[in-house]
């Protein structure tokens, strides 16, 4: 039987990062994870890390989590393809700019450097944009992340800084052995540990079962694709009022398209397919917005199981009546928010405390019931 002071479940981006802020604290860290990592819904995300189009309730914390991503880019060794460019957020019709405004607004409370640029301030500013967009709200601190290398990278800092890394390798079974001693059998071996952090993602629901716990965590299966390599095209990232578009173009001058468009998934059998009516859907409003795109081939498109909590909204902090588990997982937007999830919730592990509050993401919000 091997031991542990922490014992994190799950090797995305909230996972590894967590090893790396444990770790850098001294403290003991094994983290394990089913498959490889950073290859979950990590790896398939579209690395767009917007502050405009998601809930708002969160966008404190991702204002906060963007500026870690920042940080760790300058603190680690790896490139783990962090730019801040900039982001643009467009109406197509009166309709979608009544949106854009009123959201504009309440962005503006929340403490977000957002403004709206009317259609000729735009075309400006923006020449590439269709003329179907008629305005385009601007967050100078919205930026992109390269999801095939950031987990890895986060993962391979841990390491040096004394963290355990196991792949391939997942929970099977956990036994609450009195006070706050947990003993986990894995597919290939038990360990003894004073913490558990729940980071495993759509499977965060299998890893609270464990321990009694039915959590409301739903699955989303979401898809992306990408271009082929063009000179510089897009120099901000691209999203849409009606949520149905991201677009940004990478250092290799590939241009990156997403935006929430369903695919077909099952967390069993860990399936996933694209959709082509979604790809279809997602080209055609893509190339609405930005007729350059119509020129360009496709090269691959590809789909990610995402966890969802009820609210959107991340499942974060330590459970009230089962000391020593605690939980980073399923809120929308999770590689945007993971850097920030994982470094208030080493905190509370290390502090009990953290630096920055997070009741509205408590997860004990969805334990009333059980």
């Amino acid at each position: 039987m091997e031991k542990t002071d922490v014992l994190v479940i799950g090797g995305g981006i909230i996972g590894t990062s967590a090893a790396y802020f444990l770790s850098k604290q001294g403290i003991d860290v094994l983290l394990i994870e089913r498959a490889e990592i950073g290859r979950g819904a990590s790896g398939a995300t579209a690395g767009t890390m917007v502050l405009q189009s998601k809930e708002l309730e969160a966008i404190p914390l991702r204002q906060e989590s963007v500026r870690i991503w920042g940080e760790l880019q300058e603190e680690i060794e790896e490139d783990l393809g962090f730019r801040q460019h900039g982001g643009l957020r467009v109406a197509e019709n009166s309709q979608q700019f009544e949106i854009l405004s009123r959201d504009v607004s309440e962005q503006r409370k929340l403490g977000l450097s957002v403004e709206i640029l009317s259609s000729q301030e735009l075309h400006s500013f923006a020449p590439f944009l269709g003329p179907s967009v008629v305005a385009a709200s601007f967050c100078d601190k919205e930026a992109r992340g390269d999801p095939l290398i950031a987990s890895v990278a986060l993962a391979q800092a841990a390491q040096t800084q004394g963290a355990r890394i196991q792949t391939h390798e997942s929970a099977e079974q956990i036994e609450i052995n009195g006070g706050e001693c947990f003993l986990v059998q894995t597919s290939k071996g038990l360990y003894r540990t004073s913490c558990i952090l729940n980071c495993a993602g759509v499977w965060s629901k299998d890893i609270f079962s464990m321990v009694g716990l039915d959590f409301p965590i739903t699955l989303s299966t979401q898809q992306a694709m990408i271009t082929e390599q063009v000179p510089t095209l897009l120099p901000y990232i691209i999203t849409h009022v009606e949520g149905n578009l991201s677009l940004k173009q990478l250092d290799t001058g590939n241009v990156l398209i997403g935006g929430g468009w369903e695919a077909i998934g099952d967390v069993k059998s860990n399936t996933k397919k694209v959709r082509f009516d979604s790809i279809l859907g997602n080209v055609r409003c893509a190339c609405r917005v930005v007729p350059a795109l119509k020129d360009l081939n496709l090269l691959r498109c590809w789909a990610g199981l995402e966890g969802r909590s009820p609210d959107l909204l991340p499942i974060l902090g330590k459970l009230n009546h089962l000391p020593g588990f605690y939980c980073a997982c399923c809120a929308k937007g999770g590689f945007t928010l993971g850097p920030a999830m994982s470094k208030l919730v080493s905190e509370l592990i290390v502090n009990g405390k953290t630096s920055f509050p997070i009741e509205a993401f408590d997860v004990n919000r969805f334990t009333d019931h059980f």
